[in-house]
């Protein structure tokens, strides 16, 4: 969970679940109490109506034996028998007929009868008028005992119907809202990212889309402030190599000039000024050959489109071998190559050939005496693998990356005195990534440095 979509998808999501899950919980309680009340009135209502009943049916028995036999004594004695309250028969005007009548509920009856209001202690006192054969009133009371707690009372902690069904549903609802929202406050730096990716890989007119009135916002003044970076970098890359090529186009006619008068002046001087005319001779063809890679680093700089056809790069590489072999043995070196037949890539023979020229004279350069470089050339599923090793002391494991930067220097005096120029594996690294390869060097566990190019077949 790196990135920043994925941890403000995260967190949105369950803040919101959790929030919605406190408010939940708060509401439901806040809802519970007057529930539980509501449900124990009911209930309460529920059980002195049943005891009410119970009332009628004791005060009609009561009634028809104390008409028959004088006393509800018989109706008083089947209570025993049976859970619950006490009840007791009364007169219409609130004189106890059955014995034993605590004073407690005798007082309760005649307040009743009297239309009193009720005392506190005895406002749940249950009276029922009933009615015997011979039409006389009396009264059934009873005190009821304390309610029971209704059945299945309601649970705090236990969640309500469809609880689940409806959490499942508000977690999916936000899950898509949380990840709309991420998504929208992520694009903006999605695309600030693809934009210094393109710029990085050599796409000095990256931009981001920047929204004028949206000014104030953090991310589009970030965005507005890498258009405005990537504007001065394309400014200041395009002015150097502007000044590079100018540069190298005007050295051209005074190096032809200084040639013609070089050619002049081996005529007209006497043979002791051989050396030094040799020695002219030779740093005006360094500088030459320099203006040359310079402006053929510029062509490549500029990603001009290149003239492109098929050609068999085993070809390529035993012609540019034989050449490195011819110079090589000058110096105790050699180059030995091996090149699987029937690879055919599809790009511009010029700079391919220069580019697989340069690798290969920079490693006869580097090699040790008596040893030789060795090229191989294979094919590995829809690729060209083009492997260069010399046997030198190779490059230091930071500086690898950086060869192929133009003229960087590993050794500046080894290089000065080599007679290289700093830039032909630059302009190798360029070829290569024109024609859609890659190019890397490293060091060899046994000794020397290897260079591997790959290209798409063609």
């Amino acid at each position: 969970m790196r990135s920043i979509f994925a941890k403000l998808f995260i967190w949105f999501w369950l803040s919101t679940v959790f929030s919605g899950l406190v408010f939940f919980v708060i509401a439901f309680n806040l809802r519970l109490s007057p529930m539980r009340d509501e449900r124990k009135r009911h209930f309460a209502a529920q059980h002195q109506q049943v005891l009410g009943q119970a009332l009628a049916i004791y005060g009609s028995t009561a009634a028809l034996l104390t008409e028959k036999q004088g006393s509800p004594a018989e109706a008083d004695a089947d209570q025993g028998r049976v859970a619950g309250p006490r009840a007791y028969l009364f007169a219409a005007d609130g004189t106890p007929i059955s014995r034993g009548v605590p004073p407690r509920i005798a007082t309760a009856v005649r307040e009743h009868v009297a239309g009193k209001q009720e005392r506190p202690d005895d406002r749940d006192l249950v009276a029922v008028t009933v009615q015997g054969p011979s039409g006389k009133r009396y009264l059934a009371a009873a005190l009821p005992r304390p309610v029971p707690p209704p059945p299945h009372e309601l649970n705090p902690l236990r969640p309500p119907p469809l609880f689940w069904l409806q959490m499942a549903i508000t977690f999916v609802v936000s899950g898509l809202v949380c990840y709309f929202l991420s998504w929208c406050i992520a694009a903006p730096l999605r695309r600030l990212r693809a934009a210094t990716r393109r710029l990085a890989d050599g796409d000095l007119s990256s931009r981001v889309t920047v929204i004028p009135r949206q000014a104030g916002y953090e991310i589009n003044d970030l965005g507005r402030d890498f258009n405005l970076m990537a504007a001065r970098m394309e400014k200041l890359v395009l002015a150097h190599k502007q000044l590079v090529r100018d540069a190298s186009h005007e050295l051209r006619s005074p190096l032809a000039r200084l040639n013609v008068a070089l050619g002049i002046a081996r005529k007209e001087s006497p043979p002791s000024a051989t050396k030094a005319l040799d020695r002219i001779e030779y740093e005006s063809d360094r500088l030459n050959l320099l203006i040359t890679e310079l402006l053929t680093l510029s062509k490549l700089d500029e990603g001009s489109e290149l003239d492109r056809s098929d050609l068999d790069l085993a070809e390529l590489v035993e012609e540019v071998a034989r050449d490195a072999e011819f110079e090589a043995c000058a110096s105790d070196r050699h180059v030995q190559w091996s090149a699987t037949r029937g690879i055919t890539v599809h790009g511009n023979r010029d700079f391919l050939s220069r580019a697989l020229e340069n690798v290969v004279r920079n490693a006869v350069k580097y090699t040790a005496e008596g040893t030789a470089v060795e090229i191989v050339l294979e094919r590995e599923e829809a690729t060209a693998l083009l492997r260069v090793r010399d046997h030198g002391p190779g490059v230091p494991e930071e500086q690898l990356a950086d060869i192929f930067r133009p003229f960087y220097r590993v050794a500046e005096a080894r290089d000065r005195k080599s007679g290289g120029t700093g830039i032909g594996l630059a302009i190798a690294e360029k070829t290569v990534t024109l024609h859609g390869g890659s190019i890397a060097a490293r060091n060899l566990p046994q000794g020397g440095l290897e260079v591997e190019i790959r290209l798409s077949l063609g």
